[in-house]
């Protein structure tokens, strides 16, 4: 019986997608239904991912109408699109790093109790919808920067399933999962279709679709080629209409082995039996590599094998000296090496060239043109004198373009333009320039076509048979054992098993990877898969992750303990409430400022007008805060709303004039500080005592400006922080294409940051006239406050990258800063060193901020 034609859920008709003069969509028809799953296959660039951006309402058709239940739409925003039963799970993860796995799960729609985040409900929804993808490991606390990429894939796939879709986009899925994590993925999609859900499945594995798909549509150079039951064409019919001609064998053939030596007789054969290329020894690091040794013969193509994360990244990032704290020894060409910086990894004498697993974070400069990122790696060897020779460059990227076929049709153009399988070529062709001898692949068929793929086989073959010596590391044991002569199998950070020749197969590969005798491989591997499936939880990682989340607080609030109880030891009185007071009020002031600036900074950005603001504020209290108790209350609201509108002033010119913030907050400071000029031409004024010393001294021995921080902690920053608005800020700074892409109004964040920004800074102004008594118009005051706000905000552990921290570390930073300019003085310091001593507190909080990002996230040591 003939099943019955479904009506389209989804239906685009003449969709056209232009990028600059590239065509990337043309006049593309499309439909899907509810209850199939619809794969959609091409080559990288042939408009898959357009197709999928469009949908999502990433981006906008330039011509042709979307329908929705033959109901015409038009998606403004990601948001817009989720609304309407639409999710996507992008291979290019959409994940918030600094968040938590349950704020990312819950970030579009979080549940809420009193019009705050409720947390506990939260993580019961990040519960079950991990467990319904198969993850229930995954503690719903954990920091989504500190799980693995395998890990992060299974949140991206939870996150869109808590939405409850109608539609669910499915961009390589699989691109960075495990082999059991695909199988369980594979469970996930069947029963979504039988639920009745649309689900798009692109992908570049044509086993995959094989598998999963009831009907697939092809696409090739931004048209829409055909679409067929899937049951109706073969893989050998369906690669073919992909990539416009006959597919030629997927493998190149292997050069003939011997025991890691090369036999096959050419030119370097000579220097193949002469000793190994790479010879590695007993290598070690922190926890994850125990004891590596391996041999490299030039012309070898050996392949790190194992499950993920069984440290085959860390190795290969090890060698190219990404990694500190090694043990071991590393040969090249029978000379011992150290190796501590990629600088010189990629030295002559050296020759290491690494293809990273994440080519948009780690191997490509996006906003920077195609031709400028071929050159980056080879640049100082293609220039005269240390002065750029654009002759050698523009031959040697010529020549890169046609060796590597990189289809681009301006090599000035961003190569954020470009696919993802020309990406990763440009990657490639950066480091083929610096004619490597041997060359560290980490998975570097991960999201690219079939067509790609079998290029950089041939290329690899290729290099290989020119005498360069190849570590491969793949997640595809099919890729393995096509390309490779040798497979050395990873588990636990070791190597346990080597395979080759006739041993080289799927189940050998499988077997070694879970360490397990042949006999006992499925019952193991049934066991170990229940293991796994355990919560993993006790005190010490909740502490663990405690004390990630608030080391920088912990530390500040420590050193500053210490360093008061060092100045009261110095007081006649001690510990006395004169003592605390004086403390208090001349840290809350710092303080409030601070406080401004973490706000701006956890949305990413900086504001340098916030002591400019606090000194316009200040003059204006000197001016308006006296008379009566309804005058003074009135002046203090119009200093307060000084302050917001400033900061909405701030954000005006950020948001929707897009300047950057520091541009825009340096000009604006300087007109604040003008208008501080204006209304407080020389120091004096008066502000209402009464007020003053209400606010100014204590209660019930505690001083008020204290009392006042906590105030602020417990209604101001507490409900923020637990809101959605909040929340948001928080995001905006960990990745603003993720939140983004995640459908949430970073626009409305940054711009509650900003003026809330100015409103807590003419809060710390209108306390230090009322500290003072009066009000100055001293640019240098402004300066002093602003520079210190960042500082403090470092020292208190907020990332000065945006994304994490808070104020509470702030505050303790404030403190500390104003404690040691009183330490300087009871020590009878020259006044010199006042700001001397400051200044390098300074600069070193700033640097410790930036390097705790750097360390946390192990990248590249840049600043050697």
């Amino acid at each position: 019986m003939t099943e019955p034609v479904r009506r389209p859920f989804l239906r685009l008709q003449g969709i056209t997608k232009r990028y600059g003069g590239v065509t990337a969509l043309s006049n593309v028809d499309f439909a899907c239904s509810l209850g199939t799953i619809h794969a959609v296959a091409g080559e990288n660039g042939a408009g898959k991912s357009s197709l999928m951006k469009i949908i999502a309402g990433v981006v906008r058709p330039d011509e042709g109408q979307l329908y929705l239940e033959d109901q015409p739409v038009q998606f403004a925003s990601p948001a817009e699109a989720a609304r309407l039963g639409i999710a996507c799970i992008f291979q290019e993860l959409s994940l918030l790093p600094d968040l938590s796995v349950s704020d990312n799960i819950s970030i579009a729609d979080p549940p809420r109790h009193f019009g705050l985040i409720d947390r506990r409900r939260q993580r019961r929804t990040a519960e079950r919808v991990l467990r319904q993808v198969g993850c229930p490991d995954i503690h719903p606390d954990e920091r989504v920067k500190d799980l693995p990429l395998s890990r992060q894939q299974m949140v991206e796939i939870a996150k869109a399933l808590v939405r409850n879709p109608r539609l669910i986009i499915m961009d390589e899925a699989t691109s960075a999962l495990t082999a059991r994590d695909v199988e369980q993925l594979y469970r996930i999609i069947r029963e979504l279709r039988d639920r009745g859900l649309a689900v798009l499945y692109i992908s570049h594995r044509m086993p995959e679709i094989s598998a999963l798909a009831d009907t697939c549509s092809v696409f090739r150079n931004g048209k829409h080629i055909d679409t067929f039951p899937m049951a109706s064409r073969t893989t050998e019919e369906i690669v073919p209409m992909m990539i416009g001609r006959e597919l030629a064998r997927a493998y190149p053939a292997k050069t003939d082995t011997n025991c890691g030596s090369v036999t096959r007789v050419d030119s370097a054969q000579q220097k193949r039996q002469a000793g190994p290329l790479l010879e590695i020894k007993n290598l070690t690091w922190s926890n994850v590599l125990h004891g590596i040794s391996l041999r490299l013969a030039p012309g070898e193509i050996i392949g790190l094998g194992g499950l993920d994360g069984q440290g085959q990244s860390e190795l290969l990032l090890a060698l190219f000296g990404v990694l500190r704290g090694l043990g071991g020894e590393v040969f090249i060409d029978g000379r011992r090496f150290t190796i501590g910086h990629p600088r010189q990894a990629k030295a002559r004498k050296i020759g290491l060239a690494l293809i990273p697993q994440d080519r948009q974070t780690q191997g490509l400069l996006l906003p920077m043109s195609i031709e400028d990122n071929l050159v980056l790696a080879a640049a100082p060897d293609l220039s005269k004198f240390g002065i750029i020779d654009r002759a050698r460059e523009g031959s040697a990227t010529d020549q890169a373009v046609a060796k590597l076929q990189i289809r681009a049709n301006d090599l000035a153009a961003p190569v954020r333009t470009l696919s993802g399988g020309n990406q990763q070529k440009v990657v490639i062709g950066k480091w083929l320039l610096k004619n490597p001898r041997i060359l560290l692949l980490n998975d570097p068929t991960r999201g690219i076509d079939v067509g790609t793929k079998q290029e950089l086989y041939r290329l690899m073959r290729e290099l290989a048979q020119s005498g360069i010596g190849i570590l491969f590391y793949s997640t595809d044991y099919e890729e393995l054992i096509g390309m490779c002569d040798r497979v050395a199998v990873c588990y636990g950070g070791k190597f346990v098993r080597e395979l080759s020749g006739p041993d080289l197969n799927e189940h050998n590969l499988i077997t070694a990877s879970l360490n397990l005798g042949e006999s006992s491989a499925a019952t193991e591997s049934s066991r170990k898969s229940l293991e796994t499936s355990r919560p993993k939880t006790s005190a010490w990682q909740n502490l663990n992750r405690f004390w990630k989340r608030n080391a920088g607080p912990a530390l500040s609030l420590l050193v500053f303990a210490i360093m008061f109880i060092l100045f009261a030891s110095q007081q006649s009185n001690g510990l006395s409430t004169n003592v605390l007071t004086s403390v208090s009020n001349k840290g809350a002031v710092l303080a409030y400022v601070a406080i401004a600036q973490t706000l701006v900074i956890l949305t990413g950005g900086f504001d340098l007008s916030v002591g400019m603001v606090m000194t316009m504020a200040s003059c204006l209290a000197s001016v308006v805060l006296n008379g009566s108790p309804v005058q003074t209350a009135l002046g203090a609201v119009a200093v307060l709303a000084s302050g917001l509108l400033a900061g909405v002033i701030n954000a005006m010119i950020v948001v929707l004039g897009r300047i950057q913030p520091i541009i825009a907050t340096l000009a604006t400071g300087a007109i604040y500080f003008g208008i501080a000029l204006w209304l407080r031409p020389s120091p004096g004024g008066s502000v209402n005592e009464d007020l003053s010393n209400a606010l100014t001294y204590d209660l019930g021995g505690v001083p008020t400006t204290f009392l006042l921080l906590l105030a602020t902690i417990a209604f101001v920053w507490w409900p923020f922080r637990n809101s959605v608005l909040g929340r948001n800020c928080y995001a905006l700074g960990s990745s603003e294409r993720a939140a983004y892409t995640s459908g949430l109004a970073i626009g409305r964040a940054r711009f509650a940051a900003y003026s809330l920004a100015g409103l807590l800074a003419a809060t710390g102004g209108l306390l230090l006239s009322l500290i003072s008594l009066s009000g100055e118009a001293s640019a240098s005051q402004g300066g002093f406050y602003t520079l210190n706000s960042i500082a403090a905000v470092a020292i208190g552990g907020t990332s000065l990258f945006g994304g994490s921290g808070g104020i509470i570390g702030s505050i303790c930073g404030a403190l500390v800063l104003r404690t040691i300019s009183d330490l300087l003085f009871v020590f009878n310091a020259p006044a010199l060193w006042q700001p001397l001593f400051q200044g390098f507190i300074l600069l070193g909080a700033v640097c410790l901020g930036a390097l705790r990002v750097l360390r946390r996230k192990n990248q590249m040591d840049v600043f050697q």
